[in-house]
């Protein structure tokens, strides 16, 4: 009796262990969600459930972004989609971004990836 009750408790814990992580999402994706820890301003935009960014909501956000979050936004947004569709000037990154910042751009195109 006490093994089938323990058999029912792992079960039910690793059930929802489960389906409230983020195992669905792709090794790229997990990669990006790490690289947006650090920028919580802007890692609110992103909701990993749904696998989407909030592209309206970083669009109204970007007049009151302090001067390198705007950047940043351009840069994970590009990454996210893969695309040149948002622009990334990598002169104003290089002039008005921080070391830490600098560093994590260039840490991702060592080894770039695209969720």
């Amino acid at each position: 009796m006490l093994s089938w009750l323990w058999v029912l408790v792992f079960r039910c814990c690793l059930r929802v262990s489960i389906s409230t992580g983020a195992f669905h999402l792709t090794p790229e994706q997990r990669r990006f969600k790490d690289l947006l820890t650090a920028y919580p301003t802007l890692a609110s935009y992103w909701n990993f459930e749904a696998c989407r960014c909030d592209e309206a909501g970083v669009e109204k956000a970007m007049g009151v972004f302090s001067h390198g979050e705007p950047i940043m936004a351009a840069f994970f947004r590009r990454v996210w989609s893969g695309n040149d569709a948002h622009s990334f000037g990598f002169i104003d990154a290089v002039t008005a971004l921080g070391p830490e910042d600098l560093q994590m751009i260039h840490g991702w195109a060592k080894v770039p990836f695209f969720p």
